[in-house]
């Protein structure tokens, strides 16, 4: 009796879950803020633009879960107002979210979402000069890797289109230097198309 009073939870759970993902694709624009801590808190921002693609799973009517990647790149020009600092940075990350739905109406569901997202540094220079340097190379304790933890807002309209503003704060310092703290969070509004 009690095998198949589980096996009647299993069934009735899973089938709440749509069978198929929703994939979506989308583009993004926003700031992606860095804080150093050495003698005194130093804090700069770039311009950062990314494409995500992303798979949502619908738990009913008011949960969900997504999981996606986002190739991203951060431009700041004379970085943190120094004129010699061209920054230039690409990353890859990849975001897990959980959700919470609210109906607005038929076709328009506004919804809540946080979880952690991974965050790697692919590609980043100080373009200054004629021949880009490696920031890598120019601050060896520099680390590439970030946890990230965030949430935002967004709205669904017509189970097609989506548009929502997030904030992600990095929760590793990316500075093995013992003199340094260096951490980054990204503020970005997204609009993606849901297929």
């Amino acid at each position: 009796m009690r095998k198949a009073l589980i096996f009647l939870a299993a069934f009735l759970t899973l089938s709440s879950i749509d069978a198929l993902a929703q994939v979506s694709i989308g583009v993004g624009s926003g700031s992606r803020v860095y804080s150093l801590k050495q003698a005194d808190i130093i804090s700069a921002s770039a311009v950062h633009l990314s494409l995500e693609a992303e798979a949502s799973f619908r738990l009913g009517k008011r949960f969900g879960v997504s999981a996606g990647a986002s190739l991203a790149g951060s431009a700041g020009y004379h970085f943190g107002g120094d004129e010699t600092k061209n920054l230039g940075e690409i990353y890859l990350e990849i975001p897990v979210r959980g959700k919470v739905f609210i109906p607005l109406g038929s076709t328009v569901d506004l919804y809540l979402f946080a979880g952690p997202s991974l965050s790697v540094d692919l590609y980043s220079i100080d373009a200054h000069t004629k021949s880009s340097v490696s920031n890598f190379e120019t601050y060896p304790t520099m680390t590439r890797l970030d946890v990230m933890l965030g949430g935002g807002i967004g709205l669904e309209i017509i189970r097609h289109i989506r548009v929502s503003l997030s904030y992600d704060q990095g929760l590793m310092d990316r500075d093995t230097a013992s003199s340094v703290t260096a951490h980054t969070g990204v503020a970005k509004a997204m609009v993606a198309y849901m297929f």
